[in-house]
């Protein structure tokens, strides 16, 4: 029989164990940067960079990282700040419905335009670093525990839209509920590090 706190829904989840979390998560889908249109978002050179971006950002070539400084100008920053959040929300809300379920709770409402997109960014992985209680430490001794934590790690990484069911039924033997949305927000925190590595010259 499957344990109840399994089956509440990603989002759920999310607002049971780490409610500061989900409140910053809800922000950080709904915004834009001032004066960015969806022609920017959308043109050719936004969309390819965004495409490796998601695949390996630390593989964008020279090519592909001018023309997406050459076609959004004065905004980069901003526009790689909506890169990086079109990547990692998807990651969050596809781990966390693969182990709990799916959630139709899921924040996302039209975006509104802020000044500051880094702020934002930076405001949502301070919240996460903060919610992150399922240190190495704790599972040292644990070593089963700490291989499943890694496996959701790296299918979160690699395929968060389709997590293989045995990741899935090693979270639920040998974490516990609040250990594995914690496994999720450290992830999401250490995709961050996508956003220097894909202006790399």
């Amino acid at each position: 029989m499957t344990d109840e706190s399994w089956t509440s829904g990603g989002a759920d989840a999310l607002a049971e164990h780490a409610p500061e979390a989900l409140t910053s998560y809800a922000v950080l889908v709904s915004v834009r940067p001032s004066g960015v249109h969806d022609e920017m978002l959308e043109s050719p050179a936004v969309t390819a960079f965004a495409a490796q971006f998601r695949d390996d950002a630390a593989a964008i070539d020279e090519p592909t990282r001018a023309r997406f400084v050459a076609a959004t100008g004065t905004h980069t920053s901003a526009v790689l700040d909506m890169v990086w959040i079109a990547d990692v929300a998807p990651r969050i809300r596809g781990a966390l419905d693969a182990l709990f379920g799916e959630s139709s709770g899921w924040p996302g409402r039209r975006r509104y335009p802020v000044a500051d997109t880094s702020a934002v960014v930076e405001s949502f992985l301070e919240v996460v670093a903060r919610s992150d209680t399922f240190h190495s430490d704790r599972s040292s001794d644990r070593p089963d525990a700490a291989n499943a934590a890694l496996a959701l790690s790296d299918a979160m990484l690699r395929a968060p839209a389709a997590i293989p069911a045995s990741v899935v039924e090693a979270v639920h033997e040998l974490l516990t509920p609040a250990e594995a949305v914690d496994v999720v927000l450290d992830g999401a925190r250490r995709s961050a590090g996508k956003i220097e590595a894909a202006l790399a010259a």
